[in-house]
Parts: C-alpha cells; structure tokens; sequence
C-alpha cells in the first residue's frame, strides 16, 4: 500500500501538466514559428512561381490568336472584343495600314504578321479581296480590324480610303445622308486622324506612285488634329513614323524610283513628316502559282528589271521593324491600357466639333 502510495506520489509529482503547459506557452510557438518561415518561404516561391505561370498562359493565349477581330464595325463603333488578345505587357508596338481600295493593305498586314508571301490566302491574318470582291468592286474590309504577332506587335487593319464602293454603299443604304461626297472624306480623315494617336508606325499603300489624293488626305488630317484641343498635347515627337508602299510596281516604276521620291517630297511639303527622309518602298506584282496550273514559261524566270517580291517585302519588313518606337502619351502604357485609350480617342473623333465644321464647309 504504501508503495503503491509512495508511486502514486510519485506519478502525482511529475510534471507531465508542467510540461504540457510550457510545451504549449513557448516551445510549440517557437516550433510553429521555425515551420511557418520555413512554410513562408515556400510559399513565397509557390506564389512567384504561380505569378509566372499566369503571365505565361495570358501570353500563349495572345499568341493563339489565327485571324483578326474587329475593333470599329461596319458601323464605325467601337467593339471591346478585342481587348481579350491583349496583355499587362508594355513593350510592344502598334502598325497601322492605310491606303485606297484593292490596293493590298490586308495582304502586306498579313505578311508584316508573319504570312508567307508563298502561303495560302486563307491562313492569313486579315482576309484578303476576295476573286468575287474585286469583279464585282466591293472593298473586303469594313471599320478597323487588330491582329497581334507573337512578337507582340499590334496591327491595324483599315477600310479604304476614298473608296467607291463605301460611296455607293453609303448613297443606296443610308438615304438620310444629305452628302455621301462629305461623309466619305471625312470617315476618310477620321481614319487618319485616328492612327495617329495610336499607332507607332503609319503604312500607306497605294498602286499608283503619283497620286496626290492621299497626300492631302494626310495633311488635311494634320491640320485637324493639330487644332483640336484634345491634341494639343501631342508634340513632335509623338508624331508616328509615315511610310509610303508603292504596291503592283512594275519596272519603270523601280527605275524612276528617286523622281517619285522627290515628287512624294513636295507633296507633302509643310506636313509634319517634311523634316525626315521620305521613306518609300516599291513592291513588285506578288505573282503566285495557281493550283493546277501549268508552269511559268522559261522567259518568266529571266531578270525582270527589279528585284523578287520577297526581297523587296523583306526590306520593307525590316524597315519597320527597327523603327523607334516614340511615345503614345506621358506614361508608359500596356496593351490594354492603349486599348482603352483607343476607345476613348476614337469616340472624341466621332465628337470632333473641327470635322463637324470642315464638313460644314465642304457641304456649303
């Protein structure tokens, strides 16, 4: 008895509650703490590496992207769509392609995306004229339409300038236009005015070297943006750069090639592009086999007095590439943010109260 007593004394007198108390107080805190900074910097990696993997899926997402999406409709308003294909990335740059009707503006957009000048027409990124479109002379684009490269570059993709078909489009679909001449120069110049507070870099496409028509366009456009108050704070050095493609060239077109510099030159004298080289490229007709055809003759592979097509379009795709990318506003913007600043420059044009009065005097 009085050793089972004794050894009840003694179980009662060991500290197993002491111990358990401590245990809880201090050394499982201290325990906890080394396993949560141990678990912290784990975590901290985990997160970093989840960040990275995100930024990797909304990037092969953009890069998905097999064909253009609309940004302005055949109505001219503007479409949020495709602000899906755009990234937090800030490093990229912005292409805008002009020119008239049927002069191939979809077709070197495509190629500047990577087509292949040999590729077939339907793996391109903007859909080219189509046979029927240009027996019948229906332009192929309406509104503007984007495409984005793997190489992060922003293409934009414009209906014709001056066209006659959105002439007679205009004339038979909207009756209520009093002066279908007016509204077609003047979505022309919005056109215009539009990529030049978005775009880095401005291609103009036309098939004829001495045509004074888009020039004065240019200017024009020019004149309106440097009066309007929501531009004035544009500077020359936001001025996108302006190159000029001579499309369908033939070889006396590559042999007078310096003249028509020089008479590009003095039509846009007083622009705002006058103080730089013009910067001009001749392209050559893009003359692909036909399915089923047979072969070229042998005088057809003889020297041409110009240069090949893919020669010529790489010049052109280099030149373009290397430009330097100037400044589209006072802060850095990403992909989306010049998205919305798009939306918001577009919808101060179609508020313009200059081309409401240039239209005015047009129509008087």
């Amino acid at each position: 008895m009085v050793e089972q007593s004794g050894g009840g004394k003694r179980n009662n007198n060991k500290p197993p509650t002491i111990l358990t108390k401590e245990h809880r107080d201090r050394p499982k805190e201290q325990s906890y703490d080394s396993h949560s900074s141990k678990n912290h910097g784990g975590g901290r990696v985990h997160k970093k590496a989840s960040i990275q993997q995100q930024l990797l899926n909304k990037l092969s997402v953009a890069s998905e992207m097999a064909h253009s999406t609309p940004i302005l409709d055949h109505q001219l308003q503007w479409v949020d769509k495709g602000v899906e294909f755009l990234t937090d990335n800030k490093d990229f740059c912005v292409v805008g392609v002009v020119g008239g009707q049927g002069v191939g503006k979809s077709t070197i957009a495509s190629m500047l995306a990577g087509a292949r000048p040999t590729g077939a027409r339907r793996s391109y990124m903007f859909w080219p004229q189509s046979r029927d479109a240009r027996e019948t002379g229906v332009n192929q684009t309406f509104g503007v339409y984007m495409a984005v490269s793997t190489e992060r570059f922003i293409f934009l993709d414009t209906q014709p300038l001056m066209s006659h078909s959105l002439l007679d489009n205009l004339m038979y679909s909207d009756r209520s236009v009093d002066d279908p001449d007016t509204q077609i120069e003047i979505q022309s110049l919005q056109m215009l005015m539009f990529l030049r507070q978005v775009c880095h870099v401005i291609i103009v496409i036309s098939d004829w070297s001495v045509d004074p028509t888009i020039p004065n366009l240019i200017k024009t456009a020019e004149i309106l943006s440097a009066q309007s108050t929501e531009n004035n704070n544009i500077r020359e050095e936001r001025v996108p750069h302006m190159v000029f493609v001579y499309n369908f060239s033939d070889r006396s077109d590559f042999m007078q090639c310096e003249a028509h510099k020089r008479t590009l030159k003095t039509l846009l004298k007083h622009s705002e592009g006058s103080k730089e080289a013009v910067m001009a490229y001749w392209l050559p007709d893009n003359k692909l086999p036909v399915r089923g055809a047979t072969p070229p003759p042998p005088q057809y592979l003889q020297y041409q007095g110009h240069s090949s097509f893919q020669f010529c379009f790489e010049q052109l795709r280099n030149r373009v590439f290397s430009l330097p990318r100037r400044a589209l506003s006072s802060h850095p913007l990403s992909e989306r943010g010049w998205f919305h600043m798009s939306a918001r420059a577009w919808d101060s044009l179609q508020k313009s109260q200059n081309l409401s009065e240039y239209a005015r005097l047009l129509s008087s």
